[in-house]
Protein backbone atom coordinates (compact mmCIF):
# COMPACT_ATOMS: atom_id res chain seq x y z
CA UNK A 1 0.00 0.00 0.00
CA UNK A 2 1.42 3.12 -1.08
CA UNK A 3 2.22 5.46 2.13
CA UNK A 4 -1.86 6.93 3.36
CA UNK A 5 0.91 10.30 4.75
CA UNK A 6 0.68 11.41 0.73
CA UNK A 7 -2.99 11.17 0.47
CA UNK A 8 -4.05 12.47 3.95
CA UNK A 9 -0.98 15.71 3.55
CA UNK A 10 -2.99 16.84 0.58
CA UNK A 11 -6.58 16.60 2.03
CA UNK A 12 -5.03 18.41 4.92
CA UNK A 13 -3.54 21.42 3.28
CA UNK A 14 -6.86 21.76 1.47
CA UNK A 15 -9.62 21.53 4.14
CA UNK A 16 -7.30 22.42 7.27
CA UNK A 17 -7.67 26.21 7.36
CA UNK A 18 -11.29 25.27 7.60
CA UNK A 19 -11.14 22.94 10.35
CA UNK A 20 -8.28 23.67 12.02
CA UNK A 21 -10.28 27.35 14.33
CA UNK A 22 -13.25 25.00 15.04
CA UNK A 23 -11.41 22.00 16.20
CA UNK A 24 -9.09 23.94 18.36
CA UNK A 25 -12.13 25.13 20.33
CA UNK A 26 -13.96 21.99 20.58
CA UNK A 27 -12.60 19.39 23.45
CA UNK A 28 -12.41 16.11 21.60
CA UNK A 29 -12.83 12.78 24.07
CA UNK A 30 -10.92 9.80 22.85
CA UNK A 31 -13.03 6.52 22.50
CA UNK A 32 -11.22 3.29 22.25
CA UNK A 33 -12.94 1.44 19.70
CA UNK A 34 -12.59 -1.91 18.26
CA UNK A 35 -13.47 -3.09 14.79
CA UNK A 36 -16.72 -5.25 16.50
CA UNK A 37 -17.50 -2.58 18.18
CA UNK A 38 -17.70 -0.19 14.73
CA UNK A 39 -19.57 -2.95 13.06
CA UNK A 40 -22.32 -2.70 15.54
CA UNK A 41 -22.52 0.91 15.70
CA UNK A 42 -22.80 1.14 11.97
CA UNK A 43 -25.67 -1.84 11.98
CA UNK A 44 -27.54 0.60 14.39
CA UNK A 45 -26.88 4.22 13.07
CA UNK A 46 -26.06 4.36 9.75
CA UNK A 47 -27.97 6.04 7.22
CA UNK A 48 -27.28 4.01 4.27
CA UNK A 49 -28.49 0.80 5.96
CA UNK A 50 -31.24 2.13 7.15
CA UNK A 51 -32.60 3.48 3.51
CA UNK A 52 -31.68 -0.49 2.30
CA UNK A 53 -33.54 -1.62 5.34
CA UNK A 54 -36.52 0.96 4.08
CA UNK A 55 -36.92 -0.68 1.20
CA UNK A 56 -37.07 -4.70 1.98
CA UNK A 57 -40.06 -2.98 4.16
CA UNK A 58 -41.65 -1.14 1.32
CA UNK A 59 -41.19 -4.90 -0.66
CA UNK A 60 -42.37 -7.04 2.15
CA UNK A 61 -45.87 -4.56 2.40
CA UNK A 62 -46.25 -5.28 -1.76
CA UNK A 63 -46.57 -8.70 -1.49
CA UNK A 64 -49.10 -8.24 0.94
CA UNK A 65 -50.76 -5.71 -1.32
CA UNK A 66 -50.99 -8.65 -4.20
CA UNK A 67 -52.06 -10.85 -2.15
CA UNK A 68 -55.37 -8.84 -1.81
CA UNK A 69 -55.77 -9.54 -5.78
CA UNK A 70 -57.16 -13.07 -4.43
CA UNK A 71 -60.47 -11.33 -2.08
CA UNK A 72 -63.46 -11.01 -3.85
CA UNK A 73 -64.03 -7.61 -5.41
CA UNK A 74 -67.12 -6.35 -3.59
CA UNK A 75 -69.02 -3.84 -4.32
CA UNK A 76 -72.26 -1.05 -3.48
CA UNK A 77 -74.42 2.23 -4.59
CA UNK A 78 -77.22 3.60 -3.64
CA UNK A 79 -78.92 6.30 -5.87
CA UNK A 80 -81.85 8.75 -4.80
CA UNK A 81 -82.88 11.13 -7.29
CA UNK A 82 -85.98 12.90 -8.70
CA UNK A 83 -88.46 11.40 -11.36
CA UNK A 84 -90.88 13.44 -13.54
CA UNK A 85 -94.27 12.76 -14.14
CA UNK A 86 -94.65 10.54 -17.59
CA UNK A 87 -95.81 12.89 -20.90
CA UNK A 88 -97.45 10.89 -23.40
CA UNK A 89 -96.99 12.11 -26.94
CA UNK A 90 -98.84 10.92 -30.28
CA UNK A 91 -96.52 9.92 -33.24
CA UNK A 92 -96.71 13.65 -34.47
CA UNK A 93 -95.81 14.49 -31.01
CA UNK A 94 -99.07 16.03 -29.90
CA UNK A 95 -99.40 15.87 -26.32
CA UNK A 96 -101.89 13.85 -25.29
CA UNK A 97 -102.10 13.17 -21.54
CA UNK A 98 -99.74 13.92 -18.39
CA UNK A 99 -99.24 10.72 -16.10
CA UNK A 100 -98.98 11.73 -12.44
CA UNK A 101 -96.57 9.06 -11.23
CA UNK A 102 -94.35 8.92 -7.60
CA UNK A 103 -91.70 11.37 -8.34
CA UNK A 104 -89.28 9.82 -5.51
CA UNK A 105 -86.85 7.51 -6.72
CA UNK A 106 -84.53 5.26 -5.04
CA UNK A 107 -82.18 2.29 -5.95
CA UNK A 108 -79.55 0.03 -4.20
CA UNK A 109 -77.23 -2.01 -5.98
CA UNK A 110 -74.68 -4.69 -4.74
CA UNK A 111 -72.30 -6.58 -6.59
CA UNK A 112 -69.45 -9.54 -5.96
CA UNK A 113 -67.01 -10.89 -8.67
CA UNK A 114 -64.61 -13.49 -7.82
CA UNK A 115 -61.55 -14.30 -10.16
CA UNK A 116 -62.01 -18.40 -10.51
CA UNK A 117 -58.83 -18.88 -13.14
CA UNK A 118 -56.34 -16.64 -15.06
CA UNK A 119 -53.58 -19.00 -15.64
CA UNK A 120 -52.13 -18.65 -12.35
CA UNK A 121 -51.50 -15.23 -12.66
CA UNK A 122 -52.10 -13.75 -9.34
CA UNK A 123 -49.94 -16.56 -7.70
CA UNK A 124 -47.27 -16.08 -10.54
CA UNK A 125 -48.03 -11.82 -9.16
CA UNK A 126 -47.52 -13.04 -5.54
CA UNK A 127 -44.31 -14.91 -6.23
CA UNK A 128 -42.77 -12.12 -8.66
CA UNK A 129 -43.52 -9.61 -5.49
CA UNK A 130 -41.54 -12.42 -3.00
CA UNK A 131 -38.64 -12.24 -6.02
CA UNK A 132 -38.39 -8.56 -5.32
CA UNK A 133 -38.30 -8.59 -1.53
CA UNK A 134 -35.29 -11.33 -1.98
CA UNK A 135 -33.57 -9.18 -4.17
CA UNK A 136 -34.17 -6.06 -1.91
CA UNK A 137 -32.75 -8.16 1.03
CA UNK A 138 -29.69 -8.84 -1.49
CA UNK A 139 -28.99 -5.55 -2.07
CA UNK A 140 -29.36 -4.49 1.14
CA UNK A 141 -26.62 -7.05 1.99
CA UNK A 142 -24.01 -5.89 -0.67
CA UNK A 143 -25.05 -2.27 0.85
CA UNK A 144 -24.41 -3.50 4.82
CA UNK A 145 -21.04 -5.30 2.83
CA UNK A 146 -20.20 -2.04 1.01
CA UNK A 147 -20.83 -0.37 4.56
CA UNK A 148 -18.51 -2.15 6.59
CA UNK A 149 -15.68 -2.14 4.01
CA UNK A 150 -15.30 1.43 3.58
CA UNK A 151 -15.69 1.75 7.20
CA UNK A 152 -12.70 -0.29 8.07
CA UNK A 153 -11.16 1.51 5.50
CA UNK A 154 -11.84 4.87 7.45
CA UNK A 155 -10.94 2.88 10.24
CA UNK A 156 -7.94 1.55 9.28
CA UNK A 157 -6.70 5.17 7.57
CA UNK A 158 -6.86 6.59 11.51
CA UNK A 159 -5.33 3.80 12.47
CA UNK A 160 -2.38 4.35 10.67
CA UNK A 161 -2.19 8.58 10.78
CA UNK A 162 -2.30 8.48 14.34
CA UNK A 163 0.85 5.91 14.60
CA UNK A 164 2.34 8.05 12.02
CA UNK A 165 1.52 10.80 14.31
CA UNK A 166 3.45 9.04 17.02
CA UNK A 167 6.22 8.48 14.81
CA UNK A 168 6.81 11.54 13.36
CA UNK A 169 6.80 13.07 17.30
CA UNK A 170 9.36 10.61 18.29
CA UNK A 171 11.16 11.73 15.21
CA UNK A 172 10.75 15.45 16.78
CA UNK A 173 11.56 14.64 19.91
CA UNK A 174 15.09 13.32 18.66
CA UNK A 175 14.85 16.08 15.90
CA UNK A 176 14.77 18.84 18.89
CA UNK A 177 17.80 17.34 20.62
CA UNK A 178 19.76 17.26 17.81
CA UNK A 179 19.19 20.77 17.37
CA UNK A 180 19.87 21.55 20.98
CA UNK A 181 23.42 19.73 20.35
CA UNK A 182 23.89 21.56 17.03
CA UNK A 183 23.28 24.85 18.86
CA UNK A 184 25.85 23.75 21.51
CA UNK A 185 28.66 23.07 19.20
CA UNK A 186 27.72 25.67 16.84
CA UNK A 187 28.26 27.93 19.81
CA UNK A 188 31.13 26.13 20.40
CA UNK A 189 32.62 26.75 16.86
CA UNK A 190 32.89 23.68 16.45
CA UNK A 191 30.48 23.56 13.64
CA UNK A 192 29.12 26.21 11.01
CA UNK A 193 25.86 28.23 10.86
CA UNK A 194 24.47 26.21 8.08
CA UNK A 195 24.69 22.77 9.90
CA UNK A 196 23.01 24.45 12.80
CA UNK A 197 20.36 25.49 9.92
CA UNK A 198 19.68 22.40 8.49
CA UNK A 199 18.77 21.17 12.19
CA UNK A 200 16.37 23.74 12.95
CA UNK A 201 14.83 23.32 8.89
CA UNK A 202 14.50 19.27 9.61
CA UNK A 203 12.50 20.44 12.80
CA UNK A 204 10.27 22.76 11.26
CA UNK A 205 9.43 19.96 8.53
CA UNK A 206 8.29 17.79 11.17
CA UNK A 207 6.01 20.15 12.87
CA UNK A 208 4.78 21.00 9.68
CA UNK A 209 4.10 16.89 9.20
CA UNK A 210 2.68 16.22 12.61
CA UNK A 211 0.48 19.62 11.86
CA UNK A 212 -0.73 18.33 8.64
CA UNK A 213 -1.10 14.57 9.68
CA UNK A 214 -3.05 15.90 12.62
CA UNK A 215 -6.05 17.86 10.33
CA UNK A 216 -6.24 14.71 8.51
CA UNK A 217 -7.04 12.41 11.37
CA UNK A 218 -9.75 15.26 11.96
CA UNK A 219 -10.77 14.49 8.91
CA UNK A 220 -10.86 10.98 8.78
CA UNK A 221 -12.37 10.85 12.61
CA UNK A 222 -15.12 13.14 10.90
CA UNK A 223 -16.08 10.68 8.21
CA UNK A 224 -16.14 7.62 10.27
CA UNK A 225 -17.93 8.99 13.34
CA UNK A 226 -20.92 9.98 10.55
CA UNK A 227 -20.79 6.70 8.33
CA UNK A 228 -20.96 5.14 12.88
CA UNK A 229 -23.79 7.69 13.85
CA UNK A 230 -20.90 9.04 16.83
CA UNK A 231 -20.92 12.26 18.19
CA UNK A 232 -18.52 14.63 16.31
CA UNK A 233 -16.45 15.13 19.33
CA UNK A 234 -15.63 11.61 19.84
CA UNK A 235 -11.98 11.36 18.77
CA UNK A 236 -12.04 7.24 17.93
CA UNK A 237 -8.79 5.54 18.84
CA UNK A 238 -8.65 2.32 16.71
CA UNK A 239 -7.57 -0.93 18.92
CA UNK A 240 -6.90 -3.91 16.24
CA UNK A 241 -5.54 -5.86 19.18
CA UNK A 242 -8.16 -8.60 18.78
CA UNK A 243 -8.74 -8.81 14.99
CA UNK A 244 -7.81 -11.63 13.82
CA UNK A 245 -6.49 -11.35 10.11
CA UNK A 246 -4.34 -14.62 9.42
CA UNK A 247 -5.58 -16.45 6.50
CA UNK A 248 -3.69 -19.38 7.94
CA UNK A 249 -3.35 -22.17 5.45
CA UNK A 250 -6.51 -21.48 2.60
CA UNK A 251 -5.42 -21.18 -0.93
CA UNK A 252 -6.92 -18.54 -3.33
CA UNK A 253 -9.67 -21.66 -4.95
CA UNK A 254 -11.15 -21.81 -1.11
CA UNK A 255 -11.90 -18.50 -0.76
CA UNK A 256 -12.94 -18.03 -4.58
CA UNK A 257 -15.38 -20.88 -4.11
CA UNK A 258 -16.80 -18.82 -0.74
CA UNK A 259 -17.19 -15.64 -3.31
CA UNK A 260 -19.34 -17.52 -5.05
CA UNK A 261 -21.70 -19.11 -2.62
CA UNK A 262 -22.04 -15.65 -0.27
CA UNK A 263 -21.16 -12.72 -2.58
CA UNK A 264 -24.72 -10.61 -2.09
CA UNK A 265 -23.88 -9.03 -5.83
CA UNK A 266 -23.87 -12.91 -7.22
CA UNK A 267 -27.22 -13.60 -5.20
CA UNK A 268 -28.77 -10.74 -6.64
CA UNK A 269 -27.70 -11.93 -9.83
CA UNK A 270 -29.48 -15.27 -9.64
CA UNK A 271 -32.75 -13.11 -8.41
CA UNK A 272 -32.35 -11.36 -11.35
CA UNK A 273 -32.60 -14.33 -13.33
CA UNK A 274 -35.52 -15.75 -11.38
CA UNK A 275 -37.34 -12.42 -11.60
CA UNK A 276 -37.04 -12.30 -15.57
CA UNK A 277 -38.05 -16.06 -15.68
CA UNK A 278 -41.06 -15.32 -13.76
CA UNK A 279 -41.98 -11.87 -15.93
CA UNK A 280 -42.06 -14.42 -18.65
CA UNK A 281 -44.39 -16.61 -17.20
CA UNK A 282 -46.84 -13.62 -16.40
CA UNK A 283 -46.86 -12.64 -19.88
CA UNK A 284 -47.42 -16.26 -21.23
CA UNK A 285 -50.70 -16.41 -19.02
CA UNK A 286 -52.15 -13.96 -21.00
CA UNK A 287 -53.16 -16.66 -23.70
CA UNK A 288 -55.05 -18.39 -21.20
CA UNK A 289 -58.85 -17.30 -20.83
CA UNK A 290 -60.23 -15.85 -17.87
CA UNK A 291 -63.11 -17.46 -15.71
CA UNK A 292 -64.60 -15.34 -12.87
CA UNK A 293 -67.68 -16.00 -10.58
CA UNK A 294 -69.88 -13.20 -10.20
CA UNK A 295 -73.19 -12.01 -8.35
CA UNK A 296 -75.53 -8.67 -7.91
CA UNK A 297 -78.51 -7.60 -6.08
CA UNK A 298 -80.57 -4.68 -7.34
CA UNK A 299 -83.51 -3.10 -5.42
CA UNK A 300 -85.38 0.05 -7.19
CA UNK A 301 -88.49 2.17 -6.74
CA UNK A 302 -90.93 2.86 -7.99
CA UNK A 303 -91.73 1.03 -11.39
CA UNK A 304 -92.51 3.06 -14.13
CA UNK A 305 -94.68 0.05 -16.11
CA UNK A 306 -97.22 -1.67 -14.27
CA UNK A 307 -98.37 -1.36 -11.32
CA UNK A 308 -98.91 -0.90 -8.02
CA UNK A 309 -95.85 1.60 -8.70
CA UNK A 310 -94.60 2.85 -5.32
CA UNK A 311 -93.25 -0.33 -4.43
CA UNK A 312 -89.63 -1.99 -4.84
CA UNK A 313 -88.58 -4.08 -7.81
CA UNK A 314 -85.63 -6.76 -6.64
CA UNK A 315 -83.95 -9.04 -8.95
CA UNK A 316 -80.94 -10.98 -8.42
CA UNK A 317 -78.22 -12.53 -10.13
CA UNK A 318 -75.82 -15.33 -10.10
CA UNK A 319 -73.27 -16.49 -13.05
CA UNK A 320 -69.91 -17.56 -14.62
CA UNK A 321 -68.21 -15.26 -16.75
CA UNK A 322 -65.81 -16.31 -18.83
CA UNK A 323 -63.76 -13.86 -21.03
CA UNK A 324 -60.97 -14.30 -23.33
CA UNK A 325 -58.32 -11.61 -24.77
CA UNK A 326 -58.22 -12.81 -28.47
CA UNK A 327 -55.32 -9.70 -29.65
CA UNK A 328 -53.02 -12.03 -27.35
CA UNK A 329 -52.88 -14.27 -29.91
CA UNK A 330 -50.72 -11.80 -31.96
CA UNK A 331 -49.60 -9.57 -29.36
CA UNK A 332 -47.86 -12.29 -26.75
CA UNK A 333 -45.46 -13.98 -28.93
CA UNK A 334 -43.52 -10.44 -29.32
CA UNK A 335 -44.05 -9.41 -25.45
CA UNK A 336 -42.05 -13.06 -24.94
CA UNK A 337 -39.48 -12.23 -27.13
CA UNK A 338 -39.00 -9.45 -25.41
CA UNK A 339 -38.78 -11.70 -21.76
CA UNK A 340 -36.36 -14.03 -22.74
CA UNK A 341 -34.19 -11.08 -24.43
CA UNK A 342 -34.20 -9.65 -20.63
CA UNK A 343 -33.35 -13.74 -19.42
CA UNK A 344 -30.39 -13.99 -21.36
CA UNK A 345 -29.64 -10.70 -20.24
CA UNK A 346 -29.80 -11.15 -16.72
CA UNK A 347 -27.90 -14.13 -17.25
CA UNK A 348 -24.77 -12.58 -18.89
CA UNK A 349 -24.82 -9.72 -16.10
CA UNK A 350 -24.21 -12.61 -13.42
CA UNK A 351 -21.14 -14.09 -15.51
CA UNK A 352 -19.83 -10.37 -16.13
CA UNK A 353 -20.55 -10.34 -11.98
CA UNK A 354 -18.81 -13.86 -11.21
CA UNK A 355 -15.96 -12.45 -13.51
CA UNK A 356 -15.97 -9.52 -11.51
CA UNK A 357 -16.06 -11.23 -8.06
CA UNK A 358 -13.42 -14.10 -9.35
CA UNK A 359 -11.18 -10.84 -10.00
CA UNK A 360 -11.61 -8.83 -6.69
CA UNK A 361 -10.95 -11.95 -4.95
CA UNK A 362 -7.31 -12.66 -7.01
CA UNK A 363 -6.75 -9.11 -6.14
CA UNK A 364 -6.92 -9.07 -2.48
CA UNK A 365 -5.38 -12.85 -1.77
CA UNK A 366 -2.41 -12.06 -3.38
CA UNK A 367 -1.80 -7.73 -2.03
CA UNK A 368 -2.19 -9.95 1.46
CA UNK A 369 0.73 -12.02 0.62
CA UNK A 370 2.54 -9.20 -0.93
CA UNK A 371 1.99 -6.92 2.21
CA UNK A 372 2.75 -10.13 4.24
CA UNK A 373 6.27 -10.35 2.63
CA UNK A 374 6.61 -6.62 2.45
CA UNK A 375 6.20 -6.51 6.19
CA UNK A 376 8.78 -8.89 6.13
CA UNK A 377 11.62 -7.01 4.65
CA UNK A 378 10.17 -3.52 5.82
CA UNK A 379 10.49 -4.78 9.67
CA UNK A 380 14.12 -5.80 9.16
CA UNK A 381 14.62 -2.22 7.12
CA UNK A 382 13.69 -0.84 9.98
CA UNK A 383 15.65 -2.44 12.39
CA UNK A 384 18.81 -1.98 10.26
CA UNK A 385 17.90 2.15 9.79
CA UNK A 386 17.55 2.63 13.69
CA UNK A 387 21.19 0.82 14.10
CA UNK A 388 22.04 2.88 11.37
CA UNK A 389 20.75 6.33 12.81
CA UNK A 390 22.29 5.24 16.48
CA UNK A 391 25.51 4.74 14.92
CA UNK A 392 25.95 7.60 13.19
CA UNK A 393 24.59 10.04 15.92
CA UNK A 394 27.47 8.33 17.65
CA UNK A 395 29.69 9.42 15.18
CA UNK A 396 28.32 12.68 14.92
CA UNK A 397 28.44 13.55 18.49
CA UNK A 398 32.42 12.18 18.35
CA UNK A 399 32.40 14.66 15.39
CA UNK A 400 33.12 11.43 12.93
CA UNK A 401 30.74 12.93 9.97
CA UNK A 402 28.80 15.91 9.06
CA UNK A 403 25.81 17.01 9.96
CA UNK A 404 23.87 16.02 6.54
CA UNK A 405 24.68 12.39 7.22
CA UNK A 406 22.96 11.92 10.55
CA UNK A 407 20.32 14.03 8.92
CA UNK A 408 20.20 11.06 5.92
CA UNK A 409 20.47 8.27 8.73
CA UNK A 410 17.10 10.33 10.50
CA UNK A 411 14.89 10.32 7.06
CA UNK A 412 16.11 6.59 6.48
CA UNK A 413 15.00 5.76 9.91
CA UNK A 414 11.61 7.25 9.63
CA UNK A 415 11.16 6.39 6.30
CA UNK A 416 11.33 2.55 7.80
CA UNK A 417 9.03 3.30 10.61
CA UNK A 418 6.57 4.83 8.09
CA UNK A 419 6.65 1.73 5.51
CA UNK A 420 6.45 -0.57 8.37
CA UNK A 421 3.04 1.10 9.57
CA UNK A 422 2.20 0.81 5.79
CA UNK A 423 2.97 -2.83 4.89
CA UNK A 424 0.82 -3.95 8.65
CA UNK A 425 -1.91 -1.75 7.80
CA UNK A 426 -1.66 -2.90 4.04
CA UNK A 427 -2.11 -6.46 5.53
CA UNK A 428 -5.72 -5.74 7.33
CA UNK A 429 -7.05 -3.84 4.64
CA UNK A 430 -6.68 -6.44 2.08
CA UNK A 431 -7.98 -9.49 4.69
CA UNK A 432 -10.88 -7.17 5.04
CA UNK A 433 -11.37 -6.97 1.13
CA UNK A 434 -11.21 -10.45 1.29
CA UNK A 435 -14.05 -10.86 3.96
CA UNK A 436 -16.09 -8.62 1.67
CA UNK A 437 -15.64 -9.72 -1.62
CA UNK A 438 -16.10 -13.44 0.34
CA UNK A 439 -19.40 -11.69 1.89
CA UNK A 440 -17.94 -12.25 5.62
CA UNK A 441 -17.80 -9.07 6.73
Amino acid sequence: MKTFQKLNMGLALLFGVLIAPFASGQQMQERKMTVQELAQSIEANNIQLKLAKASVDIADAKIGAVKTNRLPDIGADMQVFYLSDVSIFDKRFHKIQEVDIHNFGHQFNVSANQLIFAGGKINKSIQLAEMNKTLSENNMEDTDQGVKLNAAELYLNLYNLQNQKRILESNKTLATERTKNAQYYYEEDMITKNELLRAEVLERQLEQAILQVQNAILITNKNLTLFAGLDENVLIVPDISNLDHQIRQEDEVFFREIAFQNNPKLQASDTQIAIAEKNLELTRTDRLPILAGFAGYNASRPQTAGSPMDVYSNTYQVGLNLSYNLESLFKNPKKEAVDKIVIDQAELAKEATRQQIEGEVNAAFKNYHQALEQREVSAINEEAAAENYRITELKYKNQLVTYLEIIDASNIKLQAELQTLDDQTDIILNYVKLLRVTGQL
